[in-house]
């Protein structure tokens, strides 16, 4: 086993707490930022393919993972050939606790899908929606997803579910062969903000609770070998306006409290993470709206690296604009872009002062339009050779600590979107930094509360990003 491999396994026996007997009682979280994992096994007492044996629902950073086992093989388009095949689980919530919904598999052409069912107080079904999931059957009796919480109808709080599987045939199952997991009751869990263990990430640097874990010293996540996997978007719906691609995420549009938009470039784009955890927490419903290097600006010249990206850069600020006016449910605008991003100096200004003339202008336009800006300060910068420093230490079983560090001032750069927010002076224009989060008094760090923070110079992890999204939910609170 490698090192990677062996500080995988930590973080896991760290975050995860399993449960395989049948008789086994409820599964509880320790903190509401903590993993809560239940597995189930089941006897072989059922005939048909969908005789179920092994069972799981796990919250992991921001979403939640599903495994079902089967004693027999299965398809989905053999699920979709007759009324009375069905592998669906039930989730419950509220105290006591009440069926809310129900996840069932299908598909189209050759690949598996989720639907959501919202129930009602009797059980009966209300409205089915196909549910944004990242669905895979790897071998013919198992069933792999993940999906995110606020999607699947989920709340902070108690939840508890089952897994029922029905399966006619001309055979043996004439009559419908069903079996539920458990047999009798519901598997018992809470529901964090996340599923982390504690101290991960940005908790480790929480000033107003200081937090450690002695036990992520050595676990770095993600492994710096993986340090560019990306998050499955887990977009409900994607629309192509203009030069734009909007993609809905969170609670659903019938379901949803309030609609975000989450507008700017790619630094934008990493603060997605963070806030499918604020579409949880507020059942809110968010739309992500990101354009490699485009900042969302009134800024007439972006300085991209061809002539034509810069004038499509114009056109897909109009573009957003645009879409914005004919989106009433759209009442908060999330703002992030590069801090470095360049635009052609203009009236005499330098490049800082046009830059955050545009972004003015920009908010200005918003403000407009819907009730609330949130900015969010860029990131601060890694060092140079970070990831490689980092797998070196790992190698040598050390501890990271301060080493693979940026200096502070090195670090942390002119931000102008947050200087054009702040001269507003309105109280419809939040400004959330971040930036301590990453960083102490002298050095911007590589690990934080065992989470590797950059991938690359610039841009956030997906193991350290989410981990941000309980504190900007603490700034929108204040």
């Amino acid at each position: 086993m490698g090192v990677e491999d062996r500080a995988l396994r930590r973080l896991i026996n760290v975050a995860a707490v399993a449960v395989t007997a049948a008789s086994a009682a409820a599964i509880h979280a320790p903190a509401p930022t903590a993993a809560a994992a239940a597995q189930r096994t089941d006897a072989r007492d059922a005939r048909g393919p969908l005789d179920l044996t092994e069972a799981s629902l796990e919250q992991r950073d921001v979403r939640m993972f599903l495994r079902v086992a089967t004693a027999g093989p299965w398809t989905h388009a053999e699920l979709r050939a007759g009324p009375q095949r069905t592998l669906c689980v039930t989730l419950a919530q509220g105290s006591p606790a009440v069926a809310r919904a129900r996840l069932c598999v299908t598909g189209s052409g050759s690949r598996p899908t989720l639907t959501y069912t919202a129930l009602a107080a009797d059980g009966a079904p209300l409205r089915m929606r196909r549910l944004a999931a990242r669905v895979a059957h790897p071998a013919h009796g198992l069933l792999e997803a993940s999906f995110l919480p606020a999607a699947a109808g989920l709340r902070v709080g108690p939840y508890s579910w089952s897994v029922q599987s029905a399966w006619t045939d001309a055979g043996e199952c004439a009559a419908t062969c069903t079996d539920r997991l458990p047999d009798g009751g519901e598997v018992a869990a809470d529901l964090g903000l996340l599923g982390v263990p504690p101290c991960f990430g940005a908790a480790a640097r929480d000033p107003s609770r200081p937090c450690d874990n002695p036990d992520l010293r050595l676990a770095v996540q993600p492994p710096p070998s993986r340090a560019k996997v990306l998050l499955d978007p887990y977009c409900d719906r994607r629309t192509h306006p203009g030069l734009l691609t909007t993609c809905a995420f969170g609670a659903a549009a019938g379901e949803a409290a309030g609609t975000f938009a989450l507008i700017g470039d790619s630094h934008a784009a990493s603060m997605k993470a963070p806030l499918e955890v604020v579409t949880l927490a507020k059942r809110w419903r968010g739309i992500s709206i990101v354009r490699a290097a485009c900042p969302a600006t009134q800024a007439a010249a972006p300085v991209l690296p061809t002539r034509e990206r810069s004038r499509q850069c114009v056109q897909w600020n109009r573009d957003v604009i645009r879409w914005l006016n004919r989106q009433p449910a759209v009442q908060t605008v999330f703002l992030a872009a590069h801090a470095g991003a360049k635009v052609a100096p203009r009236g005499g200004r330098g490049m800082f002062a046009t830059a955050r003339a545009g972004y003015r202008d920009e908010i200005r336009r918003l403000l407009r339009t819907v009730r609330r800006v949130v900015v969010i300060r860029d990131v601060p910068k890694a060092a140079d050779g970070h990831v490689g420093c980092v797998a070196a230490l790992l190698e040598a079983g050390r501890p990271v600590g301060s080493e693979c560090s940026q200096e502070r001032g090195r670090a942390i750069r002119r931000d102008p979107l947050v200087a054009a927010a702040r001269a507003t002076r309105s109280p419809r224009v939040t400004v959330v930094d971040l930036t301590n989060h990453f960083c102490d008094e002298q050095r911007c760090l590589a690990v934080v509360g065992g989470a590797l923070v950059h991938h690359d110079e610039t841009h956030m992890t997906t193991a350290f990003s989410p981990t941000l999204g309980p504190f900007i939910l603490r700034a929108l609170d204040r």
